[in-house]
């Protein structure tokens, strides 16, 4: 029996005010930067990691690049693990956004049922995830692989995961998923065709 383990990390805070924040490529704060660099270092402190892959913003990339040169760890970027493109919304400070407030909400209600507008469905950014995540999942090495991406590419991940619906509200409204935090997957043989993959469950470390 071989097992692999995969981490998803999501990125700390970032440096500018509340809004969504998809394709636009914005930094981490000083205080982000500091508690995904300690994440990291704690995750491999545990269980040494063996290879890093990252959403290319430089929110999750920066400091995965920073870890991957300090621990000699083989990085690859994944395209595919963006975060949601919001369209004209992305990026603009929610007390900017004027009328565009009430679509934001509607968009909240019903995420599968409203677009933003020149961005990107719901559907389009769960299948460029899944599909992202299957080709992972097939080609990746034994061992601890840690992913650093956004709240919901992971959120997408675990619905698929646990064969929930992706397309439900309440898995953005109600399954938070902190900056830095960390959740846990392993992946079994177990002798089958097909891998069996097993969530464990959401967590933050903290250092000691």
């Amino acid at each position: 029996m071989t097992s692999t383990i995969i981490t998803l990390v999501r990125h700390g805070k970032l440096a500018g005010p509340a809004a969504l924040y998809g394709r636009t490529d914005i930094a981490l704060s000083a205080a982000g930067h500091s508690d995904l660099t300690r994440a990291l270092n704690n995750l491999h402190a545990q269980t040494p990691i063996s290879q890093l892959i990252s959403s290319p913003r430089i929110r999750c990339l920066q400091v995965a690049q920073e870890f991957s040169a300090q621990h000699k760890i083989p990085l690859r970027t994944e395209d595919n693990l963006q975060e949601m493109d919001f369209g004209i919304w992305d990026g603009i400070p929610f007390d900017e956004l004027g009328d565009e407030w009430k679509n934001i909400e509607a968009f909240w209600d019903s995420p599968h049922g409203v677009q933003p507008p020149e961005g990107e469905s719901l559907t389009d950014f769960a299948a460029r995830v899944i599909t992202s995540w299957e080709s992972l999942i097939g080609n990746i090495k034994h061992g601890h692989n840690v992913i650093i991406c956004h709240g919901g590419v992971i959120r997408i991940l675990i619905a698929h995961i646990l064969q929930l619906d992706w397309r439900n509200p309440a898995l953005f409204k109600q399954l938070q998923i902190d900056y830095a935090s960390c959740t846990r997957i392993e992946i079994g043989d177990y002798g089958k065709a097909v891998p069996v993959v097993k969530w464990i469950g959401a967590f933050t470390l903290t250092s000691s």
